[in-house]
């Protein structure tokens, strides 16, 4: 190039031709750098952003033409507005994509969205058109009334019964894991009830990632001939618990006998895990958790039996009161492939606590409440029959604590069942009620009939866990039955619902979920573990800690997307926290602390509110781990996108 420049006299003219045309690159990508979202209305610091549907075309002007297919439920900044079309922006800092169309994109105050909740013991959730008419019906004094006439409307019209509803929750359940859906939540507030219950009234839109059928299925019972269940007993296996091993597999010998003189062998499993302690701490406990049977591999009695006949009570000591009960639930939800079955049902038998997230023997490291959250992420119902032996007296209220929250069950109630004194006999009875209630499930559904349900009776065992057994049973029913059938989310474009059960407002129809991609959960594990060193670090100096973790959880709990970015270490550097969640109807246990009760609490309650965090990190792994629920929303997209429907209970 230098052989052909103009004589030297020239090179000046150059130069500064040159520091122009630079000047103008410069001045160029100020400019662009220096560009912004639109705010939101009435907002300061809050950009609008829209969230694409299916099938969106990223265009590269106003009716232009298309230059890339957009993933579903692609997040985008909004940068304008021109007619019917939107410009839209992948991040905040200028950075430009191109056109949509504005009737392809979804606007998104939140990054929120709602899932349905299990369906035992509510009815079905209601869609309106328009919010209005939708609060005057819900606090009108004759509700019931016009609920029970929506229902008949219902069942004589079909899902759409007037121009006031504009969808209903199908009647199967709608599995998010086999017909991936989503409710984002465009806008919501909160309401009083006439009946003083305080609910969320929130607009949401269904985006179903798959198309729908032409025509949806209508299963009829017939359907329900198929359905099977599955029970595993997860039993503590320590020098105390010979006799209740004993009597557990006779009860299951007793009825396999009746299942088979029925011919349903075929329909109902039966699976059993042991637990003691770590065989390298502890010489001669053999094991820490071991699937003797798995449901899988068992089809009559003989064969449970030989293996069942494994499982004894071990004649070593184990290292503390607390056993390892939880290592035992993980392998009876992660050992057991629980996918063929309708019925899902674990039975936990044990004299003492099981070792808490942060005990110094935990083998899994996390409490009653995260491993409650994987079972029912398979819609497993965990039973717990607490033997109350004078022995074990200075430990029962601790278990009975654990073991009440690890039992809940949505919208049925806690399946704690406390045996007092230890009593063999009672506890016979208990199981054998239980087990009778699931068996005769499956007897019902053979003959293509739901579980019939009925009310609890205060204060009677037996009667309660007949009860909740039958509310269970039916609601997994239409968990299976939707899955089978591929039901899919109501197809609506906008509409107006209520988070609670419309006649029983104490009972919750849908679930606040978050979507995050494995990128943002590792992030969100390594942010969480970076916050739980800094505690460990800043043991003798809490008050210092408070502004740094409240900013953190902040963040994550908020928005994920934020996780990962430089520069935004507190509140203040944030700068989007305050007016975010000011239309937040939702919010995490750590965003609700603040400084005063910080510092007004102990240092063990510190503790153990780090350690609530390391247990949450703890089942972050298992939601990476957990490969069959991870879902690709494009085809396109790398691994790293693929999402996970975390539930708002697991976030810090």
């Amino acid at each position: 190039m230098r052989r052909i420049l103009p004589p030297r006299t020239f090179a000046p003219r150059i130069l500064v031709l040159c520091a122009l045309l630079l000047s103008l690159l410069v001045t160029a990508e100020a400019v662009a750098q220096a560009r912004q979202p639109l705010l939101m209305e009435g907002k300061q610091t809050l950009f609008q952003r829209v969230l694409t549907r299916p099938g969106t075309a990223l265009l590269d002007k106003p009716g232009g033409k298309q230059v890339a297919a957009l993933p579903p439920l692609s997040i985008f900044y909004v940068y304008g507005r021109q007619g019917e079309h939107i410009e839209v922006g992948s991040n905040s800092a200028g950075r430009i994509a191109g056109w949509v169309k504005a009737d392809q994109a979804i606007d998104w105050k939140q990054s929120l969205v709602l899932t349905f909740a299990n369906p035992a013991g509510r009815d079905r959730a209601l869609f309106f058109a328009e919010e209005n008419a939708m609060l005057d019906m819900v606090e009108a004094d004759d509700l019931a009334q016009q609920l029970a006439a929506i229902r008949r409307d219902i069942e004589a019209k079909g899902e759409s019964p007037s121009d006031k509803i504009v969808a209903v929750e199908p009647k199967e359940f709608v599995d998010i894991r086999q017909q991936f859906y989503l409710l984002p939540i465009l806008q919501a507030r909160e309401t009083a009830l006439a009946s003083g219950f305080r609910v969320k009234s929130v607009e949401v839109a269904s985006v179903t990632a798959r198309p729908r059928p032409p025509q949806m299925s209508q299963r009829a019972n017939e359907g329900l001939k198929d359905f099977s269940a599955a029970l595993v007993f997860v039993i503590d296996a320590s020098t105390s618990m010979g006799p209740y091993i004993d009597e557990a597999r006779a009860a299951v010998a007793q009825i396999y006998d009746r299942i088979q003189a029925a011919g349903l062998a075929d329909k109902m499993r039966f699976g059993l895990v042991g637990y003691r302690d770590d065989p390298k701490a502890v010489k001669g406990v053999d094991y820490l958790s071991r699937l003797f049977v798995d449901p899988a591999q068992v089809r009559d009695r003989e064969a449970f039996l030989k293996l069942a006949a494994g499982l004894e009570a071990s004649k070593v000591s184990t290292r503390s009161v607390e056993e390892d009960g939880f290592a035992g639930l993980m392998d009876a939800v992660d050992e057991v492939d629980w996918s063929s079955y309708g019925g899902r049902y674990i039975v936990m038998i044990t004299d003492a606590s099981s070792r808490a997230a942060n005990h110094r023997f935990s083998s899994t490291g996390l409490g009653a409440e995260q491993v409650r959250e994987k079972a029912l992420e398979k819609f497993i119902a965990t039973y717990v029959v607490h033997l109350k032996t004078p022995e074990g007296a200075k430990d029962h209220a601790a278990a009975e604590a654990q073991y009440r929250v690890l039992s809940a069950y949505p919208n049925v109630g806690e399946l704690y069942y406390p045996v007092q004194a230890g009593s063999v006999a009672s506890f016979r009875r208990n199981v054998d009620v239980l087990a009778d209630a699931i068996v005769n499930q499956v007897e019902q559904a053979e003959k293509g009939k739901f579980a019939a349900t009925t009310d609890v009776k205060a204060g009677d065992p037996a009667a309660d866990i007949k009860a909740k057994t039958a509310a269970l049973g039916y609601a997994m029913q239409l968990v299976y039955l939707g899955r089978e059938s591929g039901t899919q989310a109501p197809d609506l474009l906008r509409a107006w619902t209520i988070d609670r059960d419309l006649k029983d407002p104490s009972k919750t129809a849908l679930q606040v979920r978050l979507l995050m991609t494995k990128n943002q959960l590792s992030d969100l594990q390594a942010a969480l573990r970076q916050i739980v060193d800094v505690g460990i670090a800043t043991e003798v100096s809490r008050d210092k800690f408070f502004d740094q973790l409240k900013s953190a959880a902040a963040v994550l709990s908020r928005d994920p997307t934020q996780i990962g970015k430089t520069g935004q270490t507190n509140l203040g550097e944030l700068g989007l926290m305050g007016e975010y969640l000011e239309d937040l109807p939702y919010r995490s246990r750590v965003l609700a602390l603040s400084e005063e009760m910080w510092n007004r609490w102990s240092i063990g309650e510190q503790v153990a509110f780090l350690d609530d965090l390391s247990a949450k990190i703890r089942l972050y792994q298992s939601f990476h781990d957990d490969v069959a629920n991870w879902v690709a929303l494009d085809e396109g997209a790398s691994p790293g996108d693929a999402v996970y429907p975390v539930p708002l209970s697991a976030l810090p």
